[in-house]
């Protein structure tokens, strides 16, 4: 399945760097994450001396505008980071998308986003405790924007509220992980 996904984004990137139309955009955002497994909000095992970031790359690959109206399909692959570190030790919780998505400009300097596909995790730590991979997963996100910039270059600058849900290998848990963050993107479009 992850194959596929991965597949599905190179042929969309080929095609959409020999066409008039390329997409593309990268960047970073921070902002408040949250995870839980079974339910229980890993937040709440900690006491206020850790600190707790949530973090957010992406990476968009696309066409358009299509058929003359603002709309592009891109291929996404982004991730949320979810860290929790005191004086000694780190616990991080990585949760990633790769999938489709629509990219629609209802204004000229408004960008809407949507994008939904496969998740998988990968859990990190310096504590002496085993941290599993996913088996497999669901994630979506939905993102507004401004677009800042002349030409085919562009500054973004917006919100977003991604949301994963995975199935941890060995232990079946559940771990979902969402973030809401503010982001900055550096942008390539063609805009008519």
């Amino acid at each position: 399945m992850k194959k596929q996904f991965i597949m599905s984004i190179l042929i969309v990137s080929a095609v959409a760097v020999f066409a008039q139309g390329f997409y593309f955009d990268i960047g970073l955002g921070i902002g408040n994450a949250k995870t839980e497994i079974n339910g229980q909000d890993i937040s709440d095992l900690f006491d206020s001396t850790v600190k707790e970031v949530g973090v957010d790359l992406g990476l968009k690959i696309g066409y358009g505008p299509i058929s003359g109206t603002p709309l592009y399909i891109v291929g996404e692959i982004s991730g949320i980071g979810h860290r929790f570190e005191d004086n000694y030790n780190y616990m991080q919780f990585n949760s990633y998308l790769i999938g489709p998505g629509i990219i629609i400009y209802p204004f000229p300097f408004i960008q809407l986003g949507a994008s939904i596909g496969y998740s998988f995790v990968s859990n990190q730590t310096d504590l002496p405790i085993e941290m599993y991979d996913s088996e497999s997963g669901t994630a979506a996100n939905i993102s507004i924007a401004f677009d800042i910039g002349k030409g085919r270059n562009g500054l973004l600058v917006g919100t977003k509220y991604e949301y994963t849900s995975n199935k941890i290998e060995i232990s079946k848990a559940k771990q979902e992980s969402s973030i809401y963050c503010i982001f900055v993107k550096y942008a390539y479009r063609y805009k008519e």
